[in-house]
Protein backbone atom coordinates (compact mmCIF):
# COMPACT_ATOMS: atom_id res chain seq x y z
CA UNK A 1 0.00 0.00 0.00
CA UNK A 2 1.20 3.57 -0.46
CA UNK A 3 1.09 6.07 2.11
CA UNK A 4 -2.44 7.08 1.55
CA UNK A 5 -3.72 3.89 1.59
CA UNK A 6 -2.22 3.26 4.39
CA UNK A 7 -3.56 5.76 6.26
CA UNK A 8 -7.11 5.30 4.90
CA UNK A 9 -7.07 1.50 6.29
CA UNK A 10 -5.85 2.65 9.37
CA UNK A 11 -2.68 0.56 9.17
CA UNK A 12 0.10 3.08 9.57
CA UNK A 13 -0.81 6.37 11.69
CA UNK A 14 0.92 9.24 13.52
CA UNK A 15 1.77 7.44 17.23
CA UNK A 16 5.45 8.74 18.07
CA UNK A 17 6.81 11.83 18.42
CA UNK A 18 10.81 12.58 17.95
CA UNK A 19 12.89 16.17 17.49
CA UNK A 20 14.48 16.54 14.59
CA UNK A 21 17.84 17.71 14.83
CA UNK A 22 19.57 18.19 11.36
CA UNK A 23 19.24 17.41 7.88
CA UNK A 24 22.05 16.43 5.46
CA UNK A 25 21.14 18.38 1.82
CA UNK A 26 22.99 17.63 -1.26
CA UNK A 27 24.44 20.73 -3.55
CA UNK A 28 21.12 21.43 -4.74
CA UNK A 29 19.69 22.14 -1.10
CA UNK A 30 17.48 18.37 -1.59
CA UNK A 31 17.20 17.22 1.56
CA UNK A 32 19.31 13.49 1.63
CA UNK A 33 18.90 12.04 5.00
CA UNK A 34 17.52 13.45 8.33
CA UNK A 35 18.38 12.98 11.85
CA UNK A 36 15.96 12.50 15.00
CA UNK A 37 16.29 12.52 18.52
CA UNK A 38 14.19 9.39 19.53
CA UNK A 39 11.60 10.65 22.86
CA UNK A 40 12.14 6.74 23.88
CA UNK A 41 15.84 7.46 25.18
CA UNK A 42 19.08 6.64 24.41
CA UNK A 43 18.39 2.56 24.75
CA UNK A 44 16.67 3.24 21.16
CA UNK A 45 18.61 3.74 18.03
CA UNK A 46 22.20 4.81 18.52
CA UNK A 47 22.54 5.93 21.67
CA UNK A 48 18.83 7.69 21.31
CA UNK A 49 19.52 8.81 18.15
CA UNK A 50 17.89 7.52 14.90
CA UNK A 51 19.15 8.56 10.72
CA UNK A 52 16.05 8.45 8.12
CA UNK A 53 17.02 8.44 4.16
CA UNK A 54 14.63 11.55 2.34
CA UNK A 55 12.47 8.46 0.88
CA UNK A 56 11.28 6.79 4.23
CA UNK A 57 10.86 10.60 5.63
CA UNK A 58 8.33 11.08 2.36
CA UNK A 59 6.78 7.74 3.08
CA UNK A 60 6.13 7.73 6.94
CA UNK A 61 6.42 11.20 8.33
CA UNK A 62 3.09 12.35 9.09
CA UNK A 63 3.11 15.49 11.12
CA UNK A 64 6.04 18.10 12.08
CA UNK A 65 6.06 21.07 14.28
CA UNK A 66 8.34 23.52 12.55
CA UNK A 67 8.75 27.08 14.24
CA UNK A 68 7.61 29.81 12.08
CA UNK A 69 10.84 31.55 11.43
CA UNK A 70 11.87 29.11 9.27
CA UNK A 71 8.33 28.75 6.83
CA UNK A 72 7.53 30.61 3.99
CA UNK A 73 5.93 33.71 3.52
CA UNK A 74 2.81 30.88 2.26
CA UNK A 75 3.01 29.27 4.88
CA UNK A 76 2.99 31.97 7.33
CA UNK A 77 -0.48 33.08 5.58
CA UNK A 78 -1.94 29.27 6.26
CA UNK A 79 -0.89 29.88 10.12
CA UNK A 80 -3.05 32.80 9.96
CA UNK A 81 -6.28 30.86 8.76
CA UNK A 82 -8.56 29.37 11.76
CA UNK A 83 -7.82 25.94 12.34
CA UNK A 84 -10.19 22.74 11.76
CA UNK A 85 -11.03 20.84 15.17
CA UNK A 86 -10.73 17.45 14.36
CA UNK A 87 -12.93 14.89 16.45
CA UNK A 88 -11.10 13.01 19.56
CA UNK A 89 -11.38 10.08 17.27
CA UNK A 90 -9.93 10.81 14.24
CA UNK A 91 -7.41 8.09 13.69
CA UNK A 92 -4.40 10.48 12.70
CA UNK A 93 -4.41 12.25 15.85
Amino acid sequence: MNKAERIQTRASGSSHGMALIAVDVDENGKPQKWQFENSWGDQSGHKGYLTFTDEWFDEYMFRIVIHKDFVTPDVLKIYRTEATLLPPWDWMF
